[in-house]
């Protein structure tokens, strides 16, 4: 029962250090990257009409389909 419970911690603090190393690669490659407040948002925007362009035009296909 004590080698099971030694190892178990051994499993929780490897667990708890591969999340970690993760966290601290999703921040450098965050890091990496130069976008502005702005630039996210123009990209989120044109995303966004983008997707509404999509909807109008299958919009019309349906109806020019009836």
């Amino acid at each position: 029962m004590q080698n099971n419970l030694s190892s178990a911690g051994l499993y929780i603090n490897d667990f708890h250090r591969q999340n970690s190393m993760a966290a601290q690669r999703e921040a450098q490659r965050m890091s990496l990257q130069p976008y502005s407040r702005e630039q996210k948002l123009a990209q989120i925007a044109s995303l966004r009409q983008s997707a509404a362009s999509k909807e109008s035009s299958n919009a019309q296909r349906r109806t020019n389909a009836r």
